[in-house]
């Protein structure tokens, strides 16, 4: 099967997040965003549908011209570049290299890299799931993480895309942990990435904040964009436990005060406040 790969270049956080949940919405596995070098304050958000689906490339290209309308500055021109699915597969690994954040190390599977002592190495298949580490959302929860104990603490990554955040805390100590995704693929590369490592013990499932596994965390990550956020915040304070902590990344700055507002609303508290660019992670407690 051939696949039409669709890419935004050159965005600012605003827009990114919009033209995200659109490629989240209709792209197959959704969308992946890369920062865009030498100007890491631009965003690149690409996704590919099957190429012979001109019904679901005719719901994005009138989504993304609504878009344009809205924003103060017009969306650039969409890119498209029909390949073939084995060629998508290899094109995919052009754009992610290997990254240091912190003490964590995001290793590519096809890239070599020589650990440092120190390193928390994540061995990375991205496929077509969010959560390269390239994205500042991404890279603050990392450095998030890295700033807590997490020896024996039980977390649950809701969202978890590649499966990068519940990699890198199972590494630093984190257990047990629960990883979900409402993306089946997303799923499945999390899965396969939980293998990569040599990790075992770390309970996936399809679904969102509601596939808690039936009990309260100590931590809860939640690295999605910021409407879905809200949306699912009841059932985020659902799963933290009493005296845990809630990590919420995928805020631009101009959707600050409707999380702030939603926080009020469910009766919870900011703890910590990190930003990254136009983004904001959130450390939140009850």
């Amino acid at each position: 099967m051939n696949f039409l790969q669709l890419t935004l270049e050159n965005l600012d956080g605003e827009a990114a997040e919009v033209v995200a949940d659109v490629f989240n919405r209709y792209g197959y596995g959704g969308a992946v965003m890369e920062m865009t070098p030498p100007h890491p304050e631009k965003v690149t958000v690409r996704t590919v549908i099957p190429a012979e689906d001109t019904d679901i490339f005719q719901k994005i290209d009138i989504a993304l011209a609504l878009i344009s309308q809205a924003l103060p500055q017009p969306l650039p021109p969409l890119k498209t570049v029909t390949i073939g699915e084995n060629d998508w597969a290899e094109s995919w690994k052009e754009n992610f290299h290997v990254v240091r954040i912190g003490r964590v190390v995001i290793q590519p599977s096809w890239r070599e890299y020589t650990p440092q002592p120190e390193d928390v190495v994540v061995h990375l298949d991205p496929g077509v799931a969010f959560g390269s580490g390239l994205h500042p959302t991404t890279s603050l929860c990392l450095k998030i993480l890295q700033s807590m104990p997490l020896d024996g603490v039980d977390m649950f990554d809701v969202g978890t895309g590649s499966g990068i955040l519940t990699i890198a805390a199972v590494k630093m100590g984190a257990s047990p942990v629960r990883a979900v995704d409402v993306d089946e693929v997303a799923v499945r590369v999390a899965r396969e990435n939980f293998e990569l490592n040599g990790l075992s013990g770390i309970t996936t499932a399809a679904g969102s904040a509601a596939e808690n596994g039936g009990k309260q965390w100590s931590l809860v990550v939640a690295n999605i964009l910021s409407n879905i956020l809200i949306e699912i915040m009841a059932d985020l304070k659902a799963a933290l436990a009493n005296d845990g902590q809630l990590i919420l990344s995928g805020i631009i700055n101009e959707q600050e005060q409707a999380m702030l507002d939603c926080l009020t609303e469910h009766r919870l508290t900011i703890a910590a406040r990190h930003t990254e660019g136009d983004w904001i992670a959130l450390v939140v407690k009850k």
